[in-house]
């Protein structure tokens, strides 16, 4: 029921996502701020929870369209979310590790591309959402909302959270890598990560911190055959901007 995906089916899968993605933040945001008066955290809230859902359908489109039967076991082995042995909690860990270390430590990288035009972010995003990145936080605020007392943000961006992970990871290890597999074989992971990293070409800032975060995960996954060695590590890096959030909500600003 799984079918190879070469080259041309990698780009295609690869240029309509990232296409919208580009689309919402780099002109959907923008026109909704300039209508609106809303501060660019509720566009930006909007046009992130609206990708990840479309990512997150479309993963579940993905596999009602190979005939599988409409179970959660089947889903499951389809998409490797396979029970994990202990190799696997310790893979785990190495990711985690890695790409933390990765981010941060290539997290100067992303003032060096914003020097180049192409590559820096558009003038209505928040400064912390650019490559100043924590330097340009104010504590209590986040991307210019106050966040004192507003539990709609916490629940808004839990689902976001949710989406985002499950979205991304069925989407490009469940769904696609697999069938990647059989077009590359070892090097699947390679056509995989590099499609992972360059989707978000939305924050072209940030590309030499994420492509070779992607291409970390993409191959860990390929080895182990198990989806959640990097679904489990998305989660977690990315859940620390969700405590953030919960803290300054409460009152405590950070």
């Amino acid at each position: 029921m799984i079918k190879p995906l070469g080259i041309k089916g990698s780009i295609i899968l690869f240029v309509i996502p990232a296409a919208i993605l580009y689309t919402a933040h780099y002109y959907f945001a923008p026109a909704l701020i300039r209508h609106t008066g809303e501060p660019y955290f509720v566009a930006y809230l909007i046009a992130w929870f609206t990708t990840m859902l479309m990512f997150f359908i479309a993963s579940i489109i993905a596999y009602l369209l190979e005939s599988h039967p409409v179970k959660i076991r089947m889903f499951a082995d389809r998409y490797r979310l396979s029970r994990m042995p202990k190799q696997d909690w310790i893979w785990i860990l190495i990711v985690l590790i890695i790409q933390a270390g990765i981010y941060f430590g290539l997290g100067f990288t992303a003032k060096w591309l914003a020097k180049i035009s192409i590559f820096a972010p558009h003038p209505v995003f928040a400064p912390e959402f650019g490559p100043a990145g924590g330097s340009a936080h104010i504590p209590g605020e986040l991307m210019g909302m106050p966040l004192l007392g507003k539990w709609w943000i916490v629940i808004a961006y839990l689902f976001g959270w949710i989406l985002n992970i499950l979205g991304e990871e069925f989407w490009f290890r469940g769904y696609l890598l697999p069938r990647q597999e059989l077009s590359f074989g070892k090097f699947a992971w390679l056509a995989n990560g590099v499609m992972f990293g360059f989707n978000h070409i939305w924050q072209p800032w940030n590309l030499l911190m994420v492509v070779p975060g992607a291409l970390i995960g993409a191959y860990v996954v390929q080895k182990r055959k198990n989806t959640w060695v990097l679904l489990v590590p998305h989660g977690i890096l990315n859940a620390t901007l969700l405590i953030v959030i919960m803290l300054n909500v409460i009152g405590i600003k950070v």
